[in-house]
């Protein structure tokens, strides 16, 4: 209990016991002088009743919603009685006359009595059933039948022998109603104790009482005191009917003291519910008033007619009761079996639950012992419930995890759920990865056990590890790719910077690989790559390292030189190497190599500048005859065509020599062509057509991409525009580059574009990579879904060739995944590479995205990616890119199908 609420309670008892004393001392006091006994008397009954009503009036308003009426009852009751003590007042101390009985006081204590009866009614109605109800109010009917019939026997009946009075004085018969309307309200607050229902404390329920009993005591003194004529006003028996009233109002102050007290709850939160009691005292009680009844009819021959009709009264009270008690047997025993049919119900709703659940669920005892397993648990482990039941848990898992796995369970036991990965392993000794969630059971606030929930993610990890392979490997060669090359230069730069060691790159390219590709076929010019991938691994040393950046251009970095010697020594091998032929196919194939070598011998030098040395050196091997090597100098900056184009970049968006040409987009199942990609084209003056692989480049480093980006982005939807005004609604494809997407204006770019051309954004598909997708996650999911409130949609290109994580993959607001081409032109000779496309087209899918294959040249491959359900396809099988005029030429000759043979079909036109 709450300090406060202590010291208000002792200060209240202290209250009532000093109040009485001093009641009984005035009266002590004045005995002898009737004015003064009688004017303190009124005062102090007039101040004890408003204590008791003030203290009523608090418990009103500070209860809960539900219990208010009763209390405002009980407060009403006492201010009735307030009332009568006020008219009381006036008669003897101000008006100075007798008070007359019966008078208007006695209205209001009779009043007094029915809010109290009122009260206890409301109590009992809310806090039993009807049948309950019923019970009780015959109860208190028997039990006031007993009472009636004994006062009449051994008081009323005396009383009137005493007074010769033939019929009852209305004085005598309003003080019997007084004695008999507090022994009604005695036994409904008995009622109240008794009652299992009971939503107040003890001490409540005792004060109450008590107080009635007191009143009791009271009202039956002053019954005698006014039959005999002996009661005046001040007597000592007054004090008894304001401790009465103090002992209702002291209730209130326990009852305030419950609500700053909430009962008592357990671990959970939720208090354990009372279990019922036998209502012994109740129950008896009816027939204990009987036999009593039967006792004094025999013993007492006089009066036997009251008492012969007060028994019979009782008994017929007492067998319409039984018949109540049958009644509420049978409503008890029908609840129960209703709570049974629910109870099993819930354990079928459970078991359905547990048993049809995709995931393995194990039940697991406070020792460690399997308890019980749902048949996916049992698929899972590969054994029978008999033989998985009452084994210990940590025999199905590996001990490299054991100890983690401790510290979890303890937590869970703790009642902390756990979500973790781990393996595990099957009757086999398979083993198998799992998303493992351990959640406690939790059974009256403690914890009995828990539930073990694994999710076998087997496939998924496989998926993630062969996409993380990706990320750092060339699909093609399995050579390092262009990020990891970057990074152990990054790397080894530092070292030689510590060290003080000499180190090269070498950039190769291979001469004519672009007339070996158009001649013999791409698959011929894959089977090349691949076979130059493993000539220059055996060229270099172990702690050298070999990369393909892309297409037919190879780095080498070569670690720990002694001297720029052996550089020299390593490129000459490769020269010596690469001049033996190749034989693919029955081709024997010659493709030698251009090699441009930059040294790093101590100065301060970034990798970035190591690789644009490398990389012109190389270029200067091109002009000059090609197949051999060349170790970089300062002199030819003057010459290198990758200058040259850095220079004149900036000039060719003002002299109009970037354009876009279109490659068609094809439904993989329907064949017909539902959009396209835009492709950027350099139209150079004197160099001719420069593909975007050679500029692009160029524009990232010099700053050139944001104003180039966003040149395609405005020409792309201007053409979307045309074509939907024309009736033509494809899908336009945009690259985007990194550095365009992560300005924080690039969002409101798109959306000024999209209103200046008035293009539907239903029909803008916005492309970017892996590398994109994955830098700076959040913020990238943002800006994603800001474009997709636009009405645009998102693609991701050259998916497989970056790194995806699967579970950032789902968060991303994406509606298409591009297949790179370097998977789709090895489809039907590869079966691994075959389950890397099948892989990502199911994960499509279960994402709800659509998918595309890039790269398609072949009839076969198409065939394959039908089988795969691939969504659509892209490649020279179907189209080459072409520009804006020659594919409005196409749109606008139906019927526009492909019949994937290796032609694009229109009437009277063929693409191939």
């Amino acid at each position: 209990m709450p300090k406060k609420a202590q010291i208000t309670r002792l200060l209240s008892l202290a209250f009532i016991v000093v109040f009485t004393v001093v009641y009984y001392i005035w009266i002590w006091i004045w005995q002898d002088h009737d004015a003064m006994r009688t004017t303190g008397s009124n005062i102090l009954s007039t101040v004890g009743t408003l204590i008791a009503c003030s203290w009523l009036y608090i418990a009103w308003k500070s209860s809960h919603l539900r219990h208010r009426p009763f209390w405002l009852l009980l407060f009403m009751g006492c201010t009735s009685y307030g009332i009568a003590e006020a008219i009381w007042f006036m008669y003897e101390t101000l008006l100075h006359i007798e008070v007359p009985f019966p008078g208007y006081p006695d209205l209001f204590y009779v009043l007094q009595v029915l809010f109290y009866m009122f009260a206890f009614f409301y109590k009992l109605k809310h806090d039993k059933n009807s049948l309950s109800m019923i019970r009780l109010v015959l109860d208190i009917a028997i039990l006031m039948t007993v009472v009636t019939t004994l006062s009449w026997h051994f008081l009323i009946r005396f009383m009137l022998e005493i007074t010769g009075m033939i019929h009852i004085a209305p004085d005598v018969l309003l003080s019997i109603g007084y004695a008999i309307g507090d022994l009604a309200l005695l036994g409904g607050a008995a009622s109240l104790y008794l009652s299992n229902a009971r939503t107040m404390s003890n001490r409540v329920v005792l004060s109450l009482c008590a107080g009635l009993i007191v009143q009791i005591i009271g009202d039956t003194t002053f019954l005698y005191m006014t039959t005999t004529h002996s009661y005046s006003s001040g007597s000592w028996v007054d004090p008894l009917f304001i401790l009465g009233l103090l002992f209702v109002g002291f209730a209130g102050i326990l009852h305030m003291a419950d609500v700053e007290q909430p009962l008592h709850k357990g671990a959970t939160g939720l208090s354990k519910p009372d279990i019922p009691r036998l209502d012994i005292p109740q129950l008896v009680l009816p027939y204990i008033g009987i036999s009593a009844l039967f006792i004094f009819m025999i013993l007492h021959a006089d009066g036997r007619y009251v008492l012969t009709v007060g028994t019979g009264l009782a008994i017929v009270l007492v067998m319409i009761r039984q018949v109540m008690i049958i009644l509420e047997n049978h409503r008890l025993a029908r609840k129960l079996y209703d709570k049974k049919l629910e109870l099993e119900s819930s354990e079928n709703r459970y078991r359905s639950i547990v048993d049809f659940h995709p995931d393995a669920i194990i039940t697991i005892g406070l020792d460690g012992r399997i308890e019980s397993a749902n048949p996916q648990a049992l698929l899972m482990h590969g054994v029978t419930e008999e033989q998985i039941v009452g084994k210990h848990m940590m025999n199905y898992f590996q001990d490299a995890h054991m100890d983690e796995i401790v510290e979890r369970i303890e937590r869970v036991l703790q009642g902390e759920p756990q979500i973790y990965e781990t393996a595990l392993s099957n009757c086999r000794g398979d083993l198998f990865q799992v998303r493992m969630t351990t959640v406690p059971i939790i059974v009256q606030g403690k914890v009995v056990g828990m539930y073990a929930i694994a999710k076998d993610i087997t496939e998924n990890k496989r998926h993630e590890e062969q996409i993380h392979y990706l990320a750092y490997h060339d699909p093609l060669t399995g050579l390092m790719n262009r990020a990891s090359f970057e990074h152990a230069l990054s790397d080894t730069v530092q070292i030689a910077r510590t060290n003080q060691e000499l180190f090269s790159i070498l950039f190769i390219d291979l001469d004519r690989f672009k007339n070996i590709n158009d001649t013999l076929g791409h698959d011929v010019g894959d089977q090349l790559l691949r076979s130059v991938a493993q000539r220059l691994q055996g060229c270099v040393r172990d702690n050298d390292m070999v990369a393909r950046l892309g297409g037919d251009e190879f780095t080498l970095l070569i670690r720990h030189m002694k001297d720029t010697r052996e550089a020299s020594v390593i490129a000459q091998r490769i020269l010596d190497g690469m001049n033996q032929p190749h034989y693919i196919q029955g081709y024997e194939i010659i493709a030698t190599p251009s090699i441009g070598i930059a040294l790093y011998a101590g100065e301060d030098e970034s990798p970035i500048t190591l690789m644009k040395k490398a990389d012109i050196a190389m270029y200067q091997v091109k002009k000059n005859g090609k197949g051999h090597y060349r170790f970089y100098n300062d002199k030819d900056q003057l010459y290198s065509k990758k200058l040259m184009l850095e220079k004149e970049l900036s000039q060719a968006l003002y002299r109009n020599e970037l354009m876009l040409h279109y490659q068609p987009q094809i439904d993989a199942q329907q064949g017909c062509v539902i959009g396209v990609e835009a492709l950027i084209r350099w139209e150079h003056a004197t160099l001719g057509m420069i593909m975007p692989g050679e500029f692009i480049p160029i524009a990232e480093e010099t700053g050139l991409m944001l104003s180039i980006g966003e040149w395609v982005l405005q020409e792309a939807c201007q053409q979307a525009k045309q074509w939907q005004d024309e009736g033509h609604m494809i899908k336009i494809g945009i690259n985007l580059s990194a550095q365009q997407f992560e300005q924080e204006s690039f969002v409101g770019t798109v959306a000024r574009i999209l209103k200046q051309t008035g293009v539907d954004p239903t029909y803008i598909d916005l492309e970017i990579t892996e590398s994109i997708a994955m830098t700076h996650i959040s913020n990238v999911i943002t800006k994603l879904k800001a474009l997709k409130k636009l009405g645009v949609s998102i693609s991701i290109d050259d998916f497989g060739t970056g790194y995806s994580s699967l579970a950032y993959l789902e968060n991303f607001p994406v509606d298409k995944l591009k297949i790179a081409r370097e998977f789709t032109s090895r489809i039907g000779s590869s079966q691994a590479n075959h389950m890397i496309i099948s892989s990502i087209v199911n994960l499509a899918r279960s994402l709800n995205m659509n998918v595309i294959a890039e790269g398609v040249e072949k009839p076969e491959q198409a065939s394959l990616l039908q089988q795969i359900r691939c969504h659509e396809m892209q490649g020279y099988l179907f189209s080459k890119p072409v520009s804006a005029e020659e594919l409005g030429k196409l749109l606008g000759m139906p019927p526009f199908a492909v019949d994937f043979k290796g032609k694009l079909k229109v009437t009277g036109i063929d693409t191939a």
